[in-house]
């Protein structure tokens, strides 16, 4: 042997087994994170996937809904709902004439105004006895008011004769509007219903006449404003028409032609309609809330989350889930604004516990829901309808030269059917009373007929209820 050996591998006899030092793949722990750093890629990719297909299919919905909208003749974006709202094509506006004469309108310190407002709101239990003559002081601050405002009535009589109405707002900025105006036509209505009861207190039926019709059309100068807080505010204008009615009609004797035009301006107001629209015009303004919700004015809407947590929620596609769901709500408050109004508030309970307790999210709490302003439909339908029926009743008396003995004797002549409660469903009732006059009411919100009597304070304080009434004690 030369003594030189080739080097290989050792082995090692041991046991009957061999240990090899040849290289080998990676040990079994390697290859167990191996694999699960591989699960968990392909999970990762399989959640963004979902995550992606979850923010089309939501985003997808909210437009199919849009589209869907826009097919049923509604809009569906602010700057669509603006362009619903049109101009007059005659050339003539009533909105500047109004706003013109607003702007002569002097305020009055605050107190002196509750007084006088307090004529106009028939739930105040310190409002003066419609069939009591006002007090000396209080008689001597309305003629100051409307003395003081005089140049602001007598153009907004002039105003009233322009049929045609637009405000110069532009709606396409979506929510948070600046909706200045509406202001503006609550005090031109109330002014023009405060003029009416001192003509009444002279009277001067004649200018009672005048002065009412005139502050109902100054109330609908917002019935094709397609805004819900428009509608409120043409709502509780017509509110304050009505008890304005009521106690010029307790104060002076109209002749049949005053009535036939008090009559005809309280069944201008079609309040069903206002409704719908305003629910419609609310729907499409809301957009940009569930479309980019950070980019939203966020001194109107100060409470939203923070910026780049909604940037997160718009981009996963939550803000449009969210935004579905509104509209479906919204579709189904249409609906049930074609129901009866005495229906609305079970089937609004209803369509809530569906669509807005079973769904939590970061905006349906910022939104204005229409579910809590429909329920204040009724309280308004019913003093417009009781201010119908009166005046039906007192066309009635003017005729005949005596009451009704029941409301179905002013069909068909006077109403083609008792209007409904709207709390009930039921009639209005209509009361005589045993020594003069009459009263006409509705059951109110506690849903009790307490045979027209009306609020007071003592009632309160034992804890009584009473209804919504309209009596004429002459």
């Amino acid at each position: 042997m030369d003594g030189s050996c080739e080097k290989g591998p050792i082995v090692t006899q041991q046991g009957g087994e061999t240990d090899s030092s040849v290289a080998r793949g990676p040990s079994r722990p390697g290859r167990l994170w191996t694999r699960l750093w591989q699960g968990a890629l392909v999970l990762l990719l399989l959640i963004v996937v979902c995550l992606l297909a979850l923010r089309w299919h939501w985003r997808r919905e909210f437009h199919r809904r849009l589209e869907a909208i826009r097919a049923a003749g509604y809009p569906a974006t602010p700057k669509e709902n603006d362009a619903w709202y049109e101009w007059p094509r005659s050339g003539e506006n009533a909105a500047h004439w109004i706003l013109g004469a607003m702007a002569m309108y002097q305020e009055f310190p605050q107190e002196d105004w509750s007084r006088l407002h307090r004529l106009l709101s028939p739930q105040d239990r310190e409002r003066p006895h419609p069939a009591k003559s006002l007090a000396p002081d209080l008689k001597d601050l309305l003629e100051s008011y409307t003395q003081t405002n005089a140049q602001a009535l007598k153009a907004l009589h002039e105003a009233t004769v322009i049929e045609d109405c637009r405000y110069p707002i532009d709606l396409s900025g979506g929510p948070g509007t600046v909706m200045r105006h509406i202001g503006e036509v609550s005090r031109g209505a109330r002014l023009l219903c405060l003029e009416a009861i001192l003509y009444a207190e002279r009277g001067d039926p004649n200018g009672a006449t005048e002065a009412i019709t005139a502050a109902v059309r100054v109330a609908e100068s917002l019935a094709e404003e397609p805004v819900m807080i428009s509608h409120m505010v043409r709502l509780s204008g017509l509110l304050c028409t009505a008890a304005a009615l009521e106690r010029v009609l307790n104060h002076v004797e109209f002749t049949d032609q005053q009535l036939e035009t008090l009559d005809r301006a309280f069944r201008r107001p079609d309040l069903h309609q206002g409704l719908l629209r305003a629910l419609a015009g609310d729907r499409g303004m809301v957009f940009p809330f569930f479309d980019r919700p950070q980019v939203v004015d966020r001194e109107i809407f100060d409470r939203l989350p923070p910026r780049s947590l909604l940037e997160v929620y718009t981009a996963l596609g939550l803000a449009a889930r969210e935004g579905a769901i509104y509209l479906d709500f919204a579709r189904e408050c249409l609906r049930i604004a074609q129901l009866p109004v005495s229906q609305y508030r079970a089937a609004l309970e209803a369509a809530q516990r569906r669509y807005l307790r079973s769904h939590k999210g970061l905006l349906f709490s910022h939104v204005d829901h229409a579910s809590g302003i429909m329920r204040r439909e009724a309280f308004y339908v019913a003093w417009l309808q009781n201010a119908r029926v009166l005046l039906a009743v007192e066309r009635y008396r003017y005729a005949q030269g005596e009451l009704p003995q029941t409301l179905n004797q002013l069909i068909p002549s006077y109403l083609t059917a008792i209007p409904e409660d709207p709390f009930d469903g039921k009639p209005l009732r209509y009361n005589k009373r045993r020594n003069r006059g009459y009263v006409v009411y509705s059951v109110g919100e506690d849903g009790r007929d307490d045979g027209g009597r009306p609020p007071a304070k003592e009632a309160e304080t034992a804890g009584g209820t009473w209804d919504f009434v309209f009596q004429i004690c002459r």
